[in-house]
């Protein structure tokens, strides 16, 4: 039995109940469900909050996968092109990419942030090379300013830069949000993300007005006005009322809740302190919103032992990500990627929400100090 589940999002959602209901009554009574009001108000209210008084601006979507698609479309990218991307991902990364006719070309993680090796990228350049897709990892960030200061170096800034920010909602890094850096940042609002809504959701960030005058038609059939399209590879990949009047709800409160998951993180790194398992180290000058806390044990052995361990224990883990995008049928290659295959075997994620009480944190620690406790001196 499950006494302390990964995520519960009825727990999550029961503080906003009231606003919710009160949000989707709004709608309701509006008799509007697409595009409407509660779409533009919450393309404003995150465009306020990823650019402040910069210039930007935010398009929804249908989903986290279809921002990355959208932009990828917008940007021309498509069949006989190359996009430069990591393998430890979450599968929509590469389908995105794939759905384009493009094709994603692979680089190692860092072994210590685990996200991508900026150092590895240039290798990977070719004049096929359309864009590459940096994936802000668990809440950590790439740093994206030092991949654009590379990619000057060798005279390819007319490599789009497309950021994966669907983990990493509040994050920032030097004074920019996640998705603010790039030419494009593709956010998603599952409902486990930072903020998420009751079904699926995305957005995309861009800087320029023709750029979100573009995706704005690309969403909607590629439509410039009602049965008048002016772009050939349009999509149906809007958010609807409801999702908007939910996640304008949420977005008020992510700030307290990334203090709150901060200070569990704290909390796991300080009491796993001088145990066998290693945190994701952030990357210099990011200031992770964190979406996931990940640990990696010294194997795969440990790492399965310690997960079936806190199972029979009621405690719910997940592997983010268990087989790199590599080595899944649909994208399968050739190439060794050895810190993303290495970490595939080691890592696990901990119970880490809003919805997270002190005693529930406390028994998944104890339980794992008790696992490690228990094999010393055994061999797994």
């Amino acid at each position: 039995m499950i006494t302390v589940p990964f995520l519960d999002l009825n727990k999550v959602n029961a503080e906003l109940n009231a606003d919710i209901r009160a949000a989707w009554n709004d709608v309701l009574k509006s008799g509007w469900y697409i595009l409407g009001n509660q779409v533009s108000r919450f393309e404003k209210t995150m465009t306020t909050y990823l650019f402040g008084e910069d210039i930007g601006y935010v398009v929804s979507c249908n989903s986290g996968t279809d921002a990355i698609t959208l932009s990828l479309l917008d940007a021309n990218v498509g069949f006989g092109d190359e996009v430069i991307t990591v393998s430890h991902t979450a599968i929509p990364t590469v389908t995105a990419i794939v759905s384009t006719g493009a094709t994603p070309v692979f680089v190692d993680v860092d072994e210590k942030t685990w996200v991508m090796d900026i150092s590895a990228v240039s290798a990977q350049f070719s004049a096929k090379t359309k864009a590459i897709i940096p994936v802000h990892l668990y809440g950590n960030m790439v740093d994206v300013l030092t991949l654009k200061e590379v990619l000057a170096d060798y005279g390819r800034d007319d490599i789009i830069i497309i950021e994966d920010a669907a983990q990493s909602q509040g994050s920032c890094m030097r004074g920019f949000q996640a998705g603010t850096i790039g030419n494009f940042g593709a956010f998603s609002f599952y409902p486990s993300k930072n903020i998420g809504a009751l079904g699926d959701g995305g957005a995309i960030a861009c800087k320029t007005e023709s750029d979100y005058r573009r995706l704005c038609s690309l969403r909607n059939y590629g439509q410039e006005d009602r049965y008048n399209a002016v772009l050939p590879r349009g999509m149906n990949s809007r958010l609807d009322e409801l999702q908007a009047s939910i996640l304008q709800v949420k977005l008020a409160h992510l700030s307290d809740w990334l203090l709150h998951k901060k200070e569990m993180m704290k909390k796991y790194r300080e009491e796993l302190h001088g145990y066998p398992v290693d945190f994701q180290q952030v990357t210099p000058d990011c200031e992770p919103g964190w979406h996931l806390c990940v640990i990696a044990c010294e194997n795969r052995c440990v790492r399965d032992e310690l997960q079936k361990f806190l199972y029979l224990r009621g405690i719910e883990t997940f592997i983010h990500y268990p087989i790199p995008a590599h080595q899944q049928v649909a994208f399968a290659t050739d190439i060794s990627l050895s810190i993303t295959e290495g970490l595939a075997g080691r890592i696990l994620s901990l119970p880490l929400n809003i919805a997270l009480t002190a005693d529930e944190q406390m028994l998944v620690c104890n339980t794992i100090k008790d696992f490690f406790n228990e094999i010393t001196g055994k061999i797994l």
